[in-house]
């Protein structure tokens, strides 16, 4: 009888407790914004540019949220340019790089070479309530040389290309102004085109390395590697990075092969192999642990360092059943750490074979499929 009466007691200390809990969304909204006055942009500069600002904060003292809205000299803010989270998403501070800041000047109407303003203000959160404060601050900006004829579409040309400059081979957007594609180049040159057929703007490398607007090519060597091509028009700028021919899928918990992906051309890796996920009830699986491991994401050779191919947003908690969308088998990149960035499989996968493909370009995202899955003993 006491041991009940005792976790009755218990019961009503939490349920009064939790009664007693609110909420505390009581915050203001920062009272001084700082930052240059003028900066003249160079867009490969590694030197952030930092935004702060001063004042308000949480009544309790606990987190605030910040974002950095940025908009043109004549604007309102009810649609940015640009909206940023701070720092850590919490700091009273945003560093943010020349070339971003270009690419707002660039959307404000500010052509290269020439000099205009823009401004940005500070939305502040907590518990869901968002407030904006009424300070905003302006920024002179001179823009440096740069293109803007921008494309939302960009394809690769040239004698060194896969098909020999027979066509415009897709680059994938990554982000803004930023495109990317995995090929193999022989010896030759390449180009860029922003369209395959009517309208196009033309652009190259130059001596210097800088990406120019107009009809020149850029000569390249042949490689038994794949190539990766990043194509900039933040920073006017290529980056080249070798990728191993070969990609290994393989289990999180012992790094064995799954299988072990090909180049086969047209930005496609593919291979195929059993799967047998590692059971405790199937000893011939050899579990490692004393439950069922499914997990894996692949390893891809970049520039001679081995890295990881895995999911966005870290461990997968969830088994997949069907249907889910392509961005769910979507492949970023990562430094290779064990348990990070892991898919669960497919529980209809386990004892099957199956052909794996990574597709870097499909539909603007990179993403992984099994097919051909038969069952095996």
């Amino acid at each position: 009888m006491k041991k009940i009466l005792w976790i009755c007691s218990v019961l009503l200390a939490m349920v009064s407790c939790q009664e007693d809990y609110e909420l505390n969304a009581d915050f203001a909204v920062p009272t001084e914004l700082s930052s240059p006055a003028s900066i003249q942009l160079d867009v490969s500069s590694p030197t952030p540019v930092v935004l702060s600002w001063s004042g308000g904060g949480a009544a309790d003292g606990g987190i605030v949220l910040y974002e950095v809205l940025f908009d043109k000299a004549d604007g309102d803010f009810s649609k940015p340019l640009a909206t940023v989270k701070s720092d850590l998403g919490a700091a009273t501070s945003l560093s943010i790089t020349h070339a971003a800041i270009n690419t707002i000047a660039r959307n404000a109407g500010i052509y290269p070479l020439e000099t205009g303003d823009i401004k940005w203000t500070v939305n502040a959160s907590k518990g869901g309530v968002v407030k904006r404060t009424d300070k905003v601050a302006t920024i002179t900006v001179t823009r440096g040389e740069g293109i803007d004829n921008i494309p939302a579409e960009l394809y690769l040309y040239g004698s060194a290309t896969e098909n020999s400059g027979q066509g415009g081979i897709p680059f994938r957007c990554v982000e803004e102004g930023v495109f990317q594609i995995y090929t193999k180049l022989s010896a030759g040159n390449i180009s860029f085109k922003s369209a395959t057929t009517g309208e196009t703007f033309s652009y190259y490398i130059d001596d210097s390395s800088k990406l120019r607007e107009g009809d020149g090519e850029t000569a390249v060597a042949a490689s038994e590697e794949v190539t990766r091509l990043t194509v900039n028009f933040n920073t006017m700028a290529m980056t080249t990075e070798k990728i191993g021919s070969a990609v290994r899928c393989v289990w999180g918990a012992t790094f064995a092969d799954i299988a072990v992906l090909e180049y086969v051309g047209n930005g496609k890796f593919v291979g195929e192999g059993d799967i047998r996920f590692y059971d405790p009830a199937k000893p011939e699986t050899n579990p490692p642990f004393g439950w069922i491991e499914e997990r894996y994401y692949f390893l891809a050779q970049v520039n001679g360092g081995t890295m990881c191919w895995g999911r966005g947003d870290g461990v997968s908690a969830e088994r997949p059943v069907g249907g889910e969308p392509a961005s769910f088998y979507a492949l970023y990149e990562f430094q290779w750490s064990q348990w990070d960035h892991l898919w669960k499989m497919k529980g209809s996968l386990d004892y099957t074979h199956a052909t794996i493909t990574i597709d870097t370009n499909s539909d603007g995202l990179m993403i992984h499929t099994f097919t051909n899955v038969t069952p095996i003993n």
